[in-house]
């Protein structure tokens, strides 16, 4: 051996030992997985590519957005308790991504991709009322609390535009980052957060005025999918498609305070009603994680039969769940419970 090989040898195999301490130490410290369990209790066929489901504010209809079904079939409406299938929007050549409902359950808001516009749904006759042209390809759909307005991403803009409500007009633009998808509103609905897929950072905009107050970027690479921000308005969770984990940032300083694992490449991230729970739909491990909001402890749940979860939406009494797969093409409902 050359000389000084085996002061080499011994330095790797030092760094070797090492580096398995440490990652016996992560895994010590890793939080523990909680209890909770999710069971399938239901599951019924959708359209091609169904990419997201929402559900009333009652509780009682879920919408689902079937995107790949171009020439009709695009939305479905379910009955939430039976799943049974209760009305049909066709369109002609859209492709529909996200929706989300107003505050009074009397407006549910879908994005057309494929027609850079917005519709305005009446779920009571499941008519379009109005279609709002918007920027290029637009996606992702929030609200503030009052629901008088509405702020979609366009993703191929880079813009996040603003319509008021009541009568579709825009309210504005503000040029954001590469790509943006997910978005939250503050609790008293004066800022709001923009995770840009793209160029894997966050904006903060004022929502008065649309412009940008801050920027955080977060992780190389980390593809930011989903965002939810707290009752408080101190917490926004981000799930990172890139990264297999949802990234908490604080609000006051938009520094990441923790990191939760979940499975791989999750999509839709969502609350339980109290808060002690999120759980995310695990677009690649065709599992839904239950995360434990006290602990950070997670576990990943595998949903037979399901193919790329995609779309996850939760009862107002978080006491079922709806997941769709987006090539599978399914809806399944599922119950949490905790193991005794």
């Amino acid at each position: 051996m050359r000389r000084g090989g085996w002061r080499w040898l011994w330095v790797a195999a030092a760094a070797i030992a090492a580096a398995g301490a440490l990652g016996l130490a992560a895994a010590e410290e890793a939080p523990r997985a909680p209890a909770r369990r999710l069971r399938v209790v239901g599951r019924v066929e959708t359209g091609v590519q169904p990419k997201g489901v929402t559900v009333s504010p009652d509780g009682r209809t879920l919408l689902v957005t079937n995107f790949g079904q171009r020439e009709g079939k695009n939305i479905y409406f379910y009955d939430a308790e039976t799943l049974e299938r209760t009305a049909t929007i066709d369109l002609e050549s859209a492709n529909v991504v996200e929706s989300v409902w107003a505050p009074d359950g009397r407006t549910v808001y879908v994005s057309d991709f494929r027609n850079h516009q917005v519709l305005f749904i009446d779920p009571a006759t499941h008519e379009v009322t109005k279609r709002v042209a918007v920027d290029h390809h637009p996606k992702v759909l929030v609200l503030n609390p009052d629901g008088s307005k509405l702020f979609v991403s366009c993703w191929a803009h880079g813009t996040v535009e603003a319509l008021d409500t009541a009568t579709g007009e825009s309210l504005g633009r503000v040029r954001v980052g590469s790509q943006p998808r997910g978005m939250a509103v503050s609790p008293d609905g004066t800022k709001l957060y923009v995770g840009n897929h793209g160029s894997h950072d966050v904006y903060e905009v004022d929502v008065a005025t649309l412009t940008v107050l801050r920027t955080k970027n977060l992780v190389d690479r980390s593809f930011p999918r989903h965002l939810l921000i707290n009752r408080e308005g101190t917490r926004l969770y981000v799930s990172s498609i890139g990264k297999r984990a949802v990234y908490v940032l604080s609000t006051e300083t938009l520094a990441i305070v923790d990191v939760i694992r979940v499975g791989e490449c999750p999509k839709t991230i969502v609350f339980s009603p109290d808060e002690a729970w999120l759980y995310a739909a695990d677009y690649c491990s065709r599992e839904v994680s239950v995360v434990d909001l006290a602990t950070l402890g997670s576990r990943q749940v595998a949903i037979e039969g399901i193919d790329q979860p995609s779309g996850l939406a939760i009862r107002p009494d978080g006491a079922r769940l709806w997941v769709t797969g987006w090539s599978s093409g399914d809806l399944v409902a599922l119950e949490p419970y905790d193991p005794e």
